[in-house]
């Protein structure tokens, strides 16, 4: 199977769809209510921004250096997502100034209108990128230089910041997801993935532990 980026999208959208679900079960005549939401939001959007700047720096670059366009309309959506991203705090800042529980209900109705359309033009998002941009990117380089584009992160990151960003991702994901991602460090960072490879246990089922144990990495 050819080398594969994306994978992350399925917390991603997990992520979004929660919060989408937080929205619609929130009674805005509560401030604690508000207060969770708007919370929870700002982790959401805090973290959307930094995976678009990844793709568009790390994935993106790539496609730019062979002259292919086809990353053209995703950087487009992400400066519609940023747009979209203020849309939605504004909402959440009007519920929050409303006087009356009237207004609240009404603001908080039409916020979680507009961030459900959010929600869905983001799905077709992530979509596009996994059956336009990861195939454009897969025809005109190895999986090795690929691969490559992952090093320069986990060159950066901690043993602690790995066993972090797994532990947020991992619930997400198949058996065969979390094993790209333990691959990939134990081949860019094999010291690093020694002192990791102590703390899976954490991380994975006994069937998952077994199964790295056979793989050998």
């Amino acid at each position: 199977m050819r080398y594969q980026f994306y994978r992350e999208h399925k917390y991603v959208s997990a992520a979004l769809n929660d919060l989408e679900r937080l929205i619609a079960k929130t009674d805005f005549r509560e401030e604690s209510g508000l207060t969770k939401v708007a919370e929870e939001f700002s982790a959401l959007a805090q973290m959307l921004k930094s995976h678009a700047q990844y793709e568009d720096e790390s994935l993106h670059s790539l496609l730019k250096k062979k002259n292919s366009p086809v990353y053209l309309h995703v950087e487009q959506d992400h400066i519609h997502q940023e747009e979209q991203l203020a849309e939605v705090q504004s909402l959440i800042d009007q519920v929050g100034s409303a006087r009356t529980n009237e207004e609240k209900i009404a603001l908080g109705y039409k916020l979680y209108l507009t961030y459900r359309k959010f929600v869905g033009d983001n799905l077709v998002h992530l979509h596009e990128e996994e059956t336009i941009i990861l195939p454009e990117l897969q025809r005109l380089y190895t999986d090795k230089e690929l691969q490559e584009v992952e090093a320069e992160t986990y060159r950066t990151m901690t043993v602690d910041e790995m066993k972090e960003m797994l532990q947020h991702l991992f619930p997400y994901m198949n058996p065969s997801d979390k094993e790209a991602f333990l691959r990939d460090i134990s081949e860019l960072e094999p010291a690093k993935y020694s002192i990791l490879k102590e703390r899976l246990s954490d991380l994975l089922d006994k069937g998952e532990l077994h199964n790295l144990h056979v793989a050998a990495f």
